[in-house]
């Protein structure tokens, strides 16, 4: 096998390992679980969503900035030159696509205190006041 057959198949099963995620959490964020109502997520509004600024992605020289992500964390898939990124309020960048499906679908935010959970890590943000 070439090494260009190689990477193409291993990039394939990444989308498909990324697409079964999707449906997984799909299956669990539709499964009736008794929370407490602190802890429920709802799907966000789409106006919400499509507030958070996008950007075309720009391939950057990695000895210029070593810091930057060239990766998108929910897919795990490289960014493409000039793809739809989507940066939300906690500064982290995804394929607008992957995250939009995952706030409108299936993480969204709690019902009681209108926060986004960062999808990387704390601090929360707040979605209007």
């Amino acid at each position: 096998m070439t090494d260009e057959s190689s990477a193409r198949a291993s990039i394939s099963r990444m989308v498909m390992l990324a697409e079964a995620l999707f449906e997984v959490l799909d299956e669990i964020h539709h499964q009736p679980v008794s929370l407490s109502l602190s802890m429920v997520s709802i799907p966000a509004p789409e106006s919400v969503v499509d507030s958070f600024p996008l950007r075309n992605h720009k391939k950057l020289d990695a000895s210029k900035d070593g810091d930057v992500d060239e990766q998108c964390r929910i897919c795990l898939s490289e960014y493409e030159e000039e793809e739809k990124i989507r940066v939300l309020p906690c500064q982290h960048e995804f394929h607008m696509s992957c995250v939009d499906k995952w706030l409108k679908e299936i993480q969204g935010y709690s019902s009681t205190t209108l926060h986004f959970p960062c999808i990387l890590s704390p601090p929360y943000f707040t979605v209007g006041n």
